[in-house]
């Protein structure tokens, strides 16, 4: 077995496609009913989610021996929430309050604030390597 045919870190920096469902799991799509609502992600892999965990984890144990500097529960969701934006590359059919949302790390971490449950779909799917793994040619 040749391993370098499950190696995830070069489609992990270089994205792959999520078809994002909405919260009762049914897939999204844009009002031509057709067009898939997806944001496209780097997975946990890729150089910058690993720099990204790497400064949470260290902003962690430097706060360790500082009891005023605490690591709350709201400091864990928006260290993920900084995550997942980093995580974010791109997304297509993303609309609230019927305007459609441009793609920026900012309005990444709104819209997983205030959406929950596309929160949800992007931790799983980042962690998922077989997201981030090449198709297995067909036998």
């Amino acid at each position: 077995m040749d391993l370098s045919t499950l190696d995830t870190s070069t489609i992990a920096n270089a994205g792959a496609v999520l078809h994002l469902n909405g919260p009762t799991g049914q897939p999204l799509f844009e009002d031509d009913g057709e067009t898939p609502v997806t944001i496209t992600l780097l997975g946990e892999d890729s150089d910058v989610v690993t720099k990204v965990n790497n400064e949470a984890a260290n902003r962690f144990l430097r706060g360790m021996g500082n009891a005023q500097q605490q690591v709350t529960a709201e400091t864990s969701k928006a260290n993920e929430l900084k995550k997942f934006a980093a995580a974010t590359v791109d997304w297509s059919g993303i609309v609230v309050e019927g305007k459609a949302i441009d793609f920026t790390p900012a309005a990444a971490v709104s819209l997983y604030r205030r959406f929950p449950w596309i929160a949800d779909q992007i931790r799983v799917f980042i962690a998922d390597r077989a997201n981030f793994l090449k198709a297995s040619p067909k036998p």
